[in-house]
């Protein structure tokens, strides 16, 4: 038998950080990266520090959840 998919519940939050606004996004307690808006674009950073660019907020959430689900 296939294995069921587990489901996540993420959560984000808005932080204030070096004077910015940031959206932080967690995995129940567990902070997977956070996504801030920058000159057009959104920079997407990984716990891991890896960094990603999106050209809309939707589209860096899904980058994330995508990054965090393949190094899970």
């Amino acid at each position: 038998m296939a294995k069921q998919p587990s489901k996540i519940e993420l959560s984000i939050e808005e932080e204030k950080q070096a004077g910015e606004t940031i959206n932080a996004v967690y995995d129940g307690k567990r902070r997977i990266g956070s996504i801030r808006p920058e000159t057009g674009q959104f920079v997407i950073e990984l716990t891991n520090g890896e960094v990603y660019h999106a050209k809309t907020y939707d589209e860096g959430l899904n980058t994330l959840i995508m990054q965090y689900h393949l190094h899970k």
